[in-house]
């Protein structure tokens, strides 16, 4: 039985290591090339190999505003320390690398993790998946602005004009959201419910299940102001500090593009790359991110090798870093305990991420009320 079980997990253990190997080497070292070899050698040649270590610490710094983010939520007597909320986030972020929708994975080790050093269960969830809510407002509201400040500078334009009625709305929907479901839960949940009935694409109960837990989370996320503005503070601070990260690495290669619009490329690759296509959006966003870098001026081939560069600290680096902190956490533990440990969270990550789906429907004879 022990050798099945490591059978089985070795086999897509290979299969993973072999294909983040392939992503890694065409991601590194077959993309710089698109740029022109002798204009890529002239770039790194002339880089300045300490804005790429100021750019480095400003990305490993936003991986310390999630963790103060994920503690400030939590009550005095049941936060843990610093350094393990800051473990557990890099290894919750490894995770969430290696599998495509692996924000759902990544949601699953965090919550698992707090729970092991001892968080309770109501303060452990509640934390995750308000971390996550407030992260990706955040996000939303920062493209918002920036694109609100760009206008101005660029002119009007039928893309910028589109993208900025849209950010406009989806902010507005989420603060009605807020302000809908804090005030008047049931009402909420009920056309939520009818709304799952008439599309037939959404399940009813899993519909309402989220509404009412979302309803919680904002209830108490809102219960003090000043402890809200302090967690939006963290939030805000972790997508500048990469996007400084992301400007940074286009610095060393010589091109100090607009603030305005490296915001906007990059909220917007952020955005694209939550699209469960391949893992942590590799591939994606270093697309959507060259793309709109070269729109607002950056020069192609500084542009591709800024953005190839600022993935490797971005995407590949937390990799060993988040196995290095796993294995910390769970030291002392068996051989036998870590693999039945790992079948867990791989099965509870796999639910989570079906559950999450929002098609299934399974006809009206499941969209009745139990």
């Amino acid at each position: 039985m022990k050798v099945k079980r490591e059978r089985t997990l070795r086999r897509p253990a290979v299969r993973l290591a072999q294909g983040l190997a392939f992503l890694f080497v065409v991601n590194t070292f077959v993309l710089p090339q698109l740029a022109g070899t002798r204009e890529a050698i002239s770039l790194i040649g002339d880089l300045d190999a300490s804005l790429l270590l100021i750019g480095s610490a400003a990305e490993l710094a936003s991986l310390v505003c999630v963790a103060h983010l994920i503690r400030t939520m939590m009550p005095e007597p049941v936060r843990p320390s610093l350094w393990t909320v800051q473990r557990i986030v890099i290894a919750a972020r490894a995770a969430s690398r290696v599998v495509p929708g692996g924000a759902a994975v990544g949601g699953v080790i965090s919550y698992r993790l707090l729970r092991r050093v001892g968080v309770p269960t109501p303060e452990a969830g509640f934390s995750v998946g308000t971390q996550s809510i407030e992260s990706a407002a955040m996000l939303i509201a920062l493209l918002f602005l920036a694109l609100v400040v760009s206008v101005p500078v660029s002119g009007l334009s039928a893309a910028y004009l589109t993208v900025t009625i849209i950010g406009l709305v989806v902010l507005l929907a989420l603060a009605g959201l807020v302000v809908g479901i804090t005030r008047g839960e049931e009402r909420v949940v009920d056309s939520g419910r009818r709304f799952a009935i008439f599309v037939r694409i959404v399940n009813p109960d899993f519909l309402e299940g989220a509404l009412r837990t979302l309803a919680a989370q904002l209830s108490q996320l809102t219960g003090d102001r000043r402890e809200l503005v302090r967690q939006a503070a963290w939030s805000a601070a972790y997508w500048l500090l990469g996007a400084a990260a992301l400007w940074v690495f286009l610095g060393a290669y010589g091109s100090w593009g607009r603030v305005d619009g490296l915001i906007i490329a990059f909220a917007l690759a952020n955005v694209v790359a939550t699209v469960p296509i391949t893992p942590g959006g590799l591939g994606v966003m270093e697309v959507t991110l060259v793309a709109s870098l070269v729109g607002f001026g950056t020069p192609p081939s500084i542009a591709l090798l800024g953005v190839v560069s600022w993935r490797l600290v971005n995407f590949w680096i937390p990799l060993p870093l988040g196995a290095v902190a796993y294995l910390s956490l769970a030291a002392g533990r068996s051989d036998d305990a870590g693999l039945d440990q790992i079948e867990a969270l791989t099965e509870e990550a796999r639910v989570q991420a079906k559950e999450a789906s929002p098609w299934r429907g399974t006809g009206r004879g499941s969209t009745e009320r139990r």
